[in-house]
């Protein structure tokens, strides 16, 4: 058996993770959307991102929710959304009563297509869900221009994407609002869920602070008092998850650069073999690689990739099939079954996400490359 049969899992919390955990615990404040830790992670998280505001909140699904209802998303709207995501960029779509319109993603990046997101405009699409997916930046220059062109705010979906930039710049200031996911697995983790929405619009983190818990805010000229000035939700992030997103956000490059690092190892492993197509970095970005995702191209006699993946498995590589089926495809969204989006169908059985988190050193990632070209080339 091999040394590496059991790979190391993600996350693993650092011990000052942990400590800045105890010590938000023993402060004996723990919620509360004005809570001084919260409000420092929200600084940082900004200052990181490069926008004026952020917005902690619960997990990154709540995070995509409050954006669409502080963009008054509503009962007869749409909004497009590639449907070559996890279902967590749709589904606040319906909790508003709107209607997703799934869009295809370009065979490279994987990220929406600008070109497929023009053609299913309409006058009820109310805002466009761009996902930078699996740390991908997605080409939120044609994504803008189509949204302004059509007067439709974009939304990024940044919540497999801290770490990644465009221009030089972080994701997260392109659209009108941007969305993080702190889940245990992501980039960072602020504890196992949480999240937070950025934005440079004032009026638009007025409404989300406010949206985030219960709809409260001050009464004007009532000081000391608050009501609820709308029906908002219970979307807050404690203190103790503030404190340990804030210890993680602090060795964010550190996290991403530890990805990079292992995403160019694998490539290098895998350079050359026949029928694999390895991740792209598009010119001008920066891939913080949040997934290492592989394309197993069909050609005779090679296994396809449910195939490649069960024998991996089998052989103690923790290998998953990368969205194997499209939003559309799946029964939550059964009205949009006959609808064709000819990319994301290909893509669904031909991508591997392989082992490369900042756990493994060179030795695991040279395991799961040999393995995986005994797989491709049987």
């Amino acid at each position: 058996m091999s040394a590496f049969q059991d790979l190391p899992r993600w996350p693993q919390l650092a011990d000052n993770d942990i400590e800045a955990a105890v010590a938000a615990l023993r402060s004996n404040r723990l919620a509360g959307s004005g809570n001084s830790t919260v409000q420092d992670f929200e600084s940082a998280l900004a200052a990181g991102q490069g926008v004026e505001h952020a917005v902690a909140v619960s997990t990154g699904t709540a995070a995509v929710h409050l954006a669409l209802h502080a963009l008054d998303v509503g009962p007869g709207d749409e909004v497009i959304v590639p449907t070559h995501t996890f279902i967590g960029s749709a589904s606040p779509v319906t909790y508003l009563g709107a209607r997703p319109v799934f869009a295809d993603v370009t065979p490279d990046t994987h990220c929406l297509d600008p070109d497929s997101v023009k053609a299913l405009l309409t006058e009820r699409t109310k805002a466009i869900v761009a996902v930078h997916i699996n740390g991908c930046a997605a080409d939120m220059e044609a994504l803008s221009a189509v949204g302004a062109a059509a007067g439709v705010p974009v939304i990024e979906d940044m919540a497999q994407a801290l770490g990644t930039r465009s221009g030089g710049r972080p994701v997260g200031g392109f659209g009108d609002l941007a969305c993080v996911s702190l889940f245990e697995q992501k980039v960072i983790t602020s504890g196992g869920e949480g999240g937070a929405v950025l934005t440079n619009n004032p009026g638009y983190a007025e409404r989300l602070r406010r949206l985030r818990s219960h709809g409260e805010g001050p009464i004007k000229g009532r000081p000391g008092l608050i009501w609820a000035h709308e029906v908002g939700y219970n979307y807050r992030l404690t203190s103790v998850q503030a404190a340990i997103g804030l210890a993680q956000h602090a060795r964010l490059q550190e996290l991403v650069e530890a990805r990079r690092h292992n995403a160019a190892r694998l490539s290098e492993r895998l350079a050359g073999v026949d029928g694999l197509e390895l991740p792209v970095e598009p010119a001008g970005t920066t891939h913080a690689f949040w997934k290492y995702v592989v394309r197993v191209v069909p050609g005779e006699g090679r296994p396809p990739a449910a195939e490649i993946a069960a024998t991996l498995r089998s052989r103690g590589v923790p290998v998953l099939l990368r969205y194997p089926f499209p939003l559309h495809k799946q029964p939550a969204f059964a009205e949009h079954q006959g609808v064709s989006l000819p990319v994301a169908e290909r893509l669904s059985q031909e991508l591997l996400a392989l082992p490369s988190h900042p756990g493994l050193v060179e030795g695991h990632l040279d395991h799961v490359a040999d393995e995986v070209r005994r797989a491709v080339a049987p």
